[in-house]
């Protein structure tokens, strides 16, 4: 499934732990999701997107350091009109490209681009199969079967062999009760299970990727259901079920819920920069989505490599990650356990044999939607009426007008991002 690059890149990660195999690249700063868990939007909303440009050497640079696998998100990354040069620059020498989407009415025409470009590993946002749930939890009306046919788009014109295509959730008390479900739907049209447990803040103490809504944040009553529920996901995997998680992560989702810390980190540590990094929306290196430097460093410039590589650098970041007290972004928790934990390695090694293994099953519209409501109609949790906060209430807030204004602002500056979303 890696290209040699990639391996090369891994191995090095696991032997020295001073590899960057993996990089979160915001492509994007704009979304048409104003999701309530998710703050990436307003926290990136002072960056001017790069230029097309500056792509290639982006892409240099990124080779040059050794990376290996680069997640291009946002924001919305397929918002971008040049995601596919993206895309391309960054195969063409030899790099692995994941790519995130909401999937709402995303442009069939630049997800082509980006098959043609090398693109074979998508991930698709879905938090509940409970569409008003969904709806909400996202503030965009129609979400869910705007997603399901961006699916079934997906699963006709990837490559059949060697792609992997998977959901990314957010657990949360909204749908702990959906989990197996959304893992059984996902089996059953060939797609695989990701999860991130619910990070919240407080807008005292703001934090780039977390969201302030307090309802989504689990209590020590639920604890137990939680706990059990990882017991489960894990026996199911064991059977067959297509998740994505690893065992060890699995165990610090539970870790990281009921202590507030995640229990993968080494030494109380986590291996930013030597394993992965971010990168902003303007090219800016980052340590992680949560955190900026004091000092302004862009993937672009022509002196990038050596920089990063430079003790400076390294002492900067050492301060930022000394102090956080962690998270569990499914992303940077699954590259450091792979890099320190033999149990994980040889999870993902095996999962990447099935993934190529099993293939992509390609889908109609009427395919997906139909086991989409088999699915809903195995489990009595979606034939009862649940008391959300929300249901109390007439109406809820449409899609926020923070992305809208910067959408309506950027557009005006920046040829290279989409003014609508086809």
């Amino acid at each position: 499934m890696f290209t040699t690059r990639t391996k090369m890149s891994m191995a090095k990660a696991i032997l020295t732990k001073n590899s960057p195999f993996y990089i979160q690249f915001y492509v994007s700063k704009l979304c048409n999701f104003n999701c309530k868990m998710c703050n990436i939007v307003e926290a990136n909303s002072d960056t001017v997107p790069f230029d097309s440009d500056k792509i290639e050497k982006i892409a240099e640079n990124l080779k040059k350091i050794g990376a290996g696998v680069i997640l291009l998100t946002g924001g919305e990354p397929f918002l971008r009109k040049d995601v596919d040069l993206i895309v391309k620059a960054l195969k063409s020498r030899g790099m692995d490209v994941r790519l995130q989407s909401n999937g709402f009415k995303t442009d069939r025409k630049k997800i082509l681009e980006c098959v043609e470009a090398g693109a074979r590993d998508i991930s698709i946002s879905l938090d509940s199969l409970d569409e008003e749930l969904f709806d909400y939890i996202n503030t965009a009306k129609g979400s869910t079967k705007a997603a399901l046919e961006t699916m079934a788009f997906i699963s006709r014109n990837f490559p059949q062999k060697d792609s992997i295509c998977a959901f990314g959730c957010v657990l949360s008390r909204y749908n702990i009760d959906e989990i197996e479900a959304i893992l059984d739907f996902a089996t059953r049209i060939g797609w695989w299970l990701s999860l991130v447990p619910v990070h919240i803040t407080t807008v005292d103490n703001p934090m780039n990727f977390r969201g302030y809504d307090e309802y989504f944040k689990f209590k020590p009553e639920d604890y137990p259901k939680l706990k059990e529920l990882i017991a489960r996901l894990k026996k199911k995997k064991r059977q067959g079920f297509n998740l994505f998680d690893s065992d060890d992560y699995l165990d610090s989702i539970y870790h990281f819920v009921s202590t507030g810390k995640p229990n993968w980190r080494h030494n109380n540590v986590c291996d930013s920069p030597n394993i992965y990094f971010a990168i902003l929306p303007d090219g800016r290196f980052e340590p992680c989505c949560d955190y900026r430097l004091n000092e302004n460093i862009y993937v672009y410039d022509d002196n990038f490599p050596k920089v990063y590589k430079s003790k400076k650098l390294r002492d900067s970041v050492s301060k930022i990650t000394m102090q956080c007290p962690g998270c569990n972004f499914g992303s940077y928790p699954e590259m450091s356990l792979s890099a320190r934990s033999y149990s994980t390695l040889f999870e993902r090694l095996r999962l990447q044999q099935r993934t190529k293994k099993r293939g992509l099953v390609p889908l109609t519209d009427e395919e997906i939607f139909k086991i989409f409501n088999e699915v809903k109609a195995k489990y009595p949790i979606y034939q009862q009426k649940r008391d959300f906060p929300f249901r109390e209430k007439k109406k809820w807030p449409k899609v926020s007008n923070i992305p809208e204004r910067l959408w309506q602002k950027d557009t005006e500056k920046n040829n290279h991002l989409v003014e609508n979303d086809k």
